[in-house]
């Protein structure tokens, strides 16, 4: 748990924010590395830190709230004053190489760092968006339960405020698959209205395991050389074997031949629900104009 963070204040802290499974622990570990930044590993536990317990998994919070639940406890995190050994695990002690800064990676940031955002402009963020149904893959294969979208349904805030014009309640999702997927939209789509556009620099996983330069956009916005990422053909040090690893020679699409083809339809509608349907490929590819397109269109 020992970490030499001299820096206690916002401007020395930045958001790496994304849906479960999407290479979040990944970006981590290489902006980590490369920027000698500490690494704070999904602090946001309402289980493990009791102050948090207003800030459920899928708990919206809108940009303009007077008030964050937990938010003494969420300062101190961005301030890098919480320490706790879940996430400080990836924390190296180095007492003669303070780190220049922090960098707080959390797969429940889309649905409030939007009010972060809003009230320390200094603060510095990185979304990672992952193929939908490569996410979906990795989710299935570890049991990951739909709770959370129905959860989200239940949010008056959210389904008739930020996403009224998405009919979400509409799409009549009955299968564990497809709520998986209508989760993942919910959250990035969240992201995208509360922090995106030039808010936060973009960046895709999938292209980014095939060219590293995609990582470029989030190493500029934590004032990174990308000559300095490294190591970027390994896989996280917390890949699950089971999971959808793109990494170490595997072949980035096998993912692909494991979505059954009515849940790629079902999948597919609601994307388009969502406008997403042109940066996602039912092939596996994405479309990065028309990504970054949809997340500047996004942008309130």
């Amino acid at each position: 748990m020992a970490a030499w963070d001299p820096h206690q204040d916002v401007a020395h802290a930045a958001l790496l924010s994304g849906s479960g499974r999407s290479g979040t622990t990944w970006l981590l570990e290489a902006y980590a590395r490369a920027g000698r930044l500490r690494p704070v590993f999904e602090p946001i536990r309402p289980d493990l830190e009791p102050r948090l317990e207003g800030l459920r998994p899928g708990r919206y919070v809108p940009a303009d709230a007077p008030h964050l639940p937990g938010e003494e406890v969420v300062d101190d995190i961005l301030t890098g004053r919480y320490r706790h050994p879940w996430a400080d695990q990836q924390a190296t002690l180095n007492p003669l190489n303070p780190y220049r800064g922090r960098l707080i990676k959390e797969i429940r940031f889309p649905m409030f760092a939007g009010w972060l955002a809003a009230r320390h402009p200094e603060l510095r963020i990185v979304h990672v968006i992952r193929h939908p149904l490569a996410t979906l893959s990795s989710q299935s294969v570890l049991g990951w339960s739909p709770e959370r979208f129905h959860y989200m349904l239940s949010q008056p805030l959210l389904m008739d405020g930020l996403l009224q014009d998405v009919p979400v309640r509409d799409l009549r999702i009955d299968d564990p698959a497809t709520a998986l997927v209508a989760r993942w939209a919910v959250e990035n789509t969240v992201a995208a209205r509360t922090y995106g556009g030039e808010r936060a620099a973009l960046v895709s996983y999938d292209l980014a395991v095939a060219d590293p330069a995609a990582l470029n956009p989030g190493a500029t916005e934590l004032d990174i050389d990308p000559a300095h990422l490294s190591h970027l053909d390994r896989p996280s040090s917390m890949s699950h074997a089971k999971g959808s690893n793109a990494h170490a020679g595997k072949d980035p699409l096998a993912w692909v031949a494991r979505i059954d083809p009515e849940q790629a339809v079902a999948a597919r509608r609601v994307l388009e629900a969502f406008g997403l349907g042109d940066p996602f490929r039912d092939s596996g590819e994405v479309d990065a104009d028309a990504l970054q397109a949809w997340w500047s269109a996004q942008a309130r």
